[in-house]
């Protein structure tokens, strides 16, 4: 497992994506490609555990950070994809920082936490790991409170301050939604309220995280002090590229 930890400590922007199509060859020529992280989105897919953990082994290999973007604020959920070896969770929909709290609850052992433990998970090495298991653990698993609503945005600074949390993600695209933008992410509002957002983790000293589909946009973020991003999913990927080369070959898209 790479800790997501070791990506923020080089203390540099770095890139990675959300993987939607389950392909590990994807995840393999991401990496190939510089990107450092993927997030496998178990929210809006169709897979579940089984595949997720095909994934991890296969971004573990190709040396990357391997998250995982859960459903929802669910111990179950939590507890399957950090057992088997993903190196934090990115917890979406996290509004209050209460919320945020019991994020990093279900994701820590006791005494930092409530989340349950067995002994042969793969995230212990079978139980190779041992008893120093837990506490190593509780220090090498990211936890990522996912922002994504209006009500997020007026409590992120409280969210800011929840002890145990690792970083913030900003969610542009429910954000839009929240906003009566419909899905619009390079409205003005939009894009105000994620800067103001950067700025106030940066003045928190929590690394920030976000979205991202357009490239200026994006260096705007990370010149305003954004720590990461994930550069779209790869499915839209997959449709840009597809959209590229019909333009090239015969000077016009398919719509």
């Amino acid at each position: 497992m790479i800790p997501f930890q070791t990506l923020l400590a080089e203390n540099a922007p770095f890139l990675g994506t959300f993987v939607q199509s389950a392909a590990p060859e994807f995840l393999e020529a991401s990496a190939y490609a510089g990107f450092r992280f993927v997030a496998i989105d178990l929210e809006h897919t169709y897979y579940g555990v089984e595949k997720m953990a095909e994934l991890i082994r296969a971004g573990e290999a190709a040396g990357l950070s391997m998250l995982a973007r859960v459903p929802a604020l669910d111990a179950v959920w939590i507890k399957k994809s950090l057992d088997f070896g993903a190196a934090g969770v990115i917890v979406p929909n996290i509004d209050t920082p209460e919320q945020a709290a019991q994020a990093v609850a279900l994701c820590k052992f006791t005494p930092e936490g409530i989340r349950g433990a067995c002994p042969g998970v793969r995230a212990n090495r079978y139980g190779a790991g041992g008893s120093e298991y837990y506490a190593e653990a509780n220090r090498r698993t990211a936890v990522i409170p996912l922002v994504e609503s209006s009500e997020g945005a007026a409590n992120f600074e409280k969210i800011l301050r929840t002890p145990g949390i690792t970083a913030v993600f900003l969610g542009p695209v429910d954000l839009s939604v929240a906003m009566g933008l419909k899905g619009n992410v390079n409205a003005p509002e939009v894009r105000s309220a994620l800067l103001t957002m950067v700025e106030q983790a940066n003045r928190a000293g929590i690394p920030v995280g976000a979205l991202g589909l357009d490239p200026a946009f994006v260096r705007e973020l990370f010149s305003r002090g954004l720590n990461f991003l994930a550069y779209g999913i790869d499915t839209i990927l997959m449709y840009q590229k597809c959209c590229e080369i019909q333009q090239a070959v015969f000077g016009r898209s398919a719509q």
